[in-house]
């Protein structure tokens, strides 16, 4: 199958987000570094690297309790994108010169379109932590 549409791509996204659990959060967390290797190697890909570490981190901050405002389904599509990229067997294999990451890239785009707005409130979330953790130092160092 060397097309792969949109519509296939939110049917991956939409199952894998129906049968999200805690294995699948772990296994994400766990297979990080591989993940991030795939996309920095892989030109379908690098230009997500940034939006791949901000999925990772939020994630990993839901898995730790420190982020609980995203949504289940979108927790799951981040999860399923992320596991996605790591299947070297996928609707178009890896192996497969060119157009082997091109569906990965299909489904993690439209993961990051579909969880935009989730992305952005987590972001602002965490620029706010940060801000009022620079001013608690700032204030003690004024004391």
């Amino acid at each position: 199958m060397l097309f792969f549409s949109k519509n296939r791509a939110k049917h991956v996204l939409d199952e894998g987000a129906a049968e999200l659990d805690d294995a699948s959060l772990q296994k994400a967390l766990s297979n990080r570094q591989r993940i991030i290797n795939k996309v920095m190697n892989s030109d379908s890909l690098a230009p997500y690297l940034s939006q791949v570490g901000t999925l990772f981190n939020l994630v990993q901050d839901y898995v730790k309790g420190e982020y609980r405002e995203v949504p289940w389904w979108s927790l799951g599509s981040i999860t399923t994108a992320l596991l996605y990229i790591l299947m070297p067997m996928d609707a178009v294999p890896d192996f497969v010169p060119i157009a082997g990451f091109l569906d990965d890239a299909v489904v993690l785009k439209l993961c990051l379109d579909m969880v935009a707005k989730d992305l952005d409130s987590y972001r602002l979330q965490k620029q706010i932590k940060t801000e009022s953790r620079a001013d608690a130092s700032a204030d003690d160092a004024l004391e």
